[in-house]
């Protein structure tokens, strides 16, 4: 996970919910991914790609990306970095560089590579979109209200939107399948127990959403600013974006 108050790269043990290590980034560390073996960390002030070995806990590279890297993503042999100032860049691991800047305009947040494309949620003109990662081009763009982050499932591409919804969008025609109500700004989704974990960053809570139903199961009261979810161990941890608080959820 990153630290962005504390300016660094944490691991932790997910059995034990004890911090292993911790690697000074810099530059506000934000979004990450892994992928061709490396921690991948985009640092949002410095405009930069941090590209680090977990075994050796050593940096390999620091890759100049767009301005202000949001939300990163691993896949097609490549790492895919949305940047807020109106781009996507696309990292060849093999030489540590950018190898394609796709400009979008807009206010691009979350990225996610599933059903072979690239998926990038621009927040500031309310589109999701898109991207052919075999030509670098925009294929098409559907209409999201102040979509944010991106989260994939087996058969839907699942967009969490700032006026307190999740979309449920087919990957093939981009039609929303269905809109359900969770909490205030909703962000950074994941799937635990088969159900999809949503943090409500404005109301300190998590809506865990059945996707048989397509409505909210059970709503969990956490700690300050919620901000993203991820899954191990069979557990959903939740960080925060107030304190830096990392919390264990049981599905």
């Amino acid at each position: 996970m990153t630290d962005r108050v504390g300016n660094r790269l944490v691991r932790v043990d997910p059995t034990t919910g004890r911090v292993v290590w911790k690697l000074a980034v810099g530059g506000g560390p934000f979004g990450v991914t892994y992928g061709a073996g490396s921690v991948w960390i985009g640092s949002r002030t410095a405009n930069v790609v941090t590209r680090v070995n977990p075994k050796t806990r050593r940096r390999r590279a620091r890759i100049k990306v767009g301005s202000s890297p949001y939300s990163l993503a691993f896949g097609g042999g490549s790492v895919w970095i949305s940047n807020e100032g109106g781009t996507v860049s696309r990292i060849g691991p093999r030489r540590n560089k950018v190898v394609k800047t796709i400009r979008l305009g807009g206010r691009p947040n979350g990225i996610a590579v599933a059903f072979g494309k690239v998926w990038v949620a621009d927040y500031g003109r309310g589109r999701l979109i898109r991207i052919d990662p075999k030509r670098n081009l925009v294929e098409r763009r559907s209409s999201i209200p102040k979509a944010d982050w991106i989260t994939a499932s087996a058969d839907s591409l699942w967009v969490s939107s700032e006026t307190g919804k999740i979309y449920r969008v087919d990957p093939v025609s981009l039609a929303v399948r269905a809109a359900v109500a969770v909490g205030a700004n909703p962000l950074a989704s994941s799937w635990a127990g088969d159900r999809l974990w949503v943090p409500n960053i404005d109301d300190n809570t998590v809506s865990v959403v059945d996707p048989a139903t397509n409505a909210v199961a059970r709503t969990i009261p956490v700690g300050q600013s919620p901000l993203a979810v991820a899954e191990a161990a069979g557990s959903a941890w939740v960080t925060s974006d107030f304190d830096g608080d990392l919390w264990r959820l049981d599905p």
